[in-house]
């Protein structure tokens, strides 16, 4: 079966419109921050039945509207039902190529993952970010299991043996 790449990107339009709950009209008003102007209910409608061409604009717009990567408009739903993706009238790219023009990375079931450089960079500064949180938390429990222990040696609540003990516990919680 060959589908037109409208029909494609309107398909998936309608999907991450739905998934993110909200309506075509929600939608439409959305895209006047984007583009400048907003689309009416209609026009999205039209849209997700692939009854409109989109310009670089309109998949830009929709993207930071649905805050989503384009390329997730361009997904075969069901990469084994169509052999085909027509470009233009008389023009078409057999699923598996246009697949692979699409894709990143193909797993070894021939499922899609797509990962792009910018996720990779999100993801890298999550962790280092991960990573300085962490070391200023050890930093700071560090300091905190000292205070106590200094604490109760200021207050004359424990006398040193009493004072020792504590540390010693806290020392082995902290390694637990």
């Amino acid at each position: 079966m060959t589908v037109r790449i409208e029909e494609v990107i309107g398909r998936n339009l309608r999907q991450i419109r739905e998934g993110k709950d909200l309506s075509q009209t929600d939608l439409g008003q959305a895209m006047e921050q984007h583009l400048g102007k907003p689309w009416s209910r209609q026009a999205v409608s039209a849209a997700e039945k692939g009854r409109r061409f989109f310009t670089a604009a309109d998949l830009l717009g929709l993207a930071r509207a649905l805050d989503v990567s384009i390329p997730h408009f361009f997904m075969l739903t069901d990469w084994r039902d169509e052999n085909a993706v027509e470009l233009v009238e008389g023009v078409s790219v057999p699923a598996a190529e246009y697949r692979d023009r699409i894709l990143h990375e193909v797993d070894a079931r021939g499922s899609a993952q797509l990962m792009t450089t910018a996720d990779l960079q999100e993801l890298g500064d999550a962790v280092v970010k991960m990573r300085e949180n962490y070391a200023k938390a050890g930093a700071a429990l560090a300091g905190l299991e000292v205070g106590v222990v200094y604490a109760a040696k200021a207050v004359k609540l424990a006398d040193e043996a009493t004072a020792e003990q504590l540390a010693q516990r806290l020392g082995e919680q902290s390694s637990d």
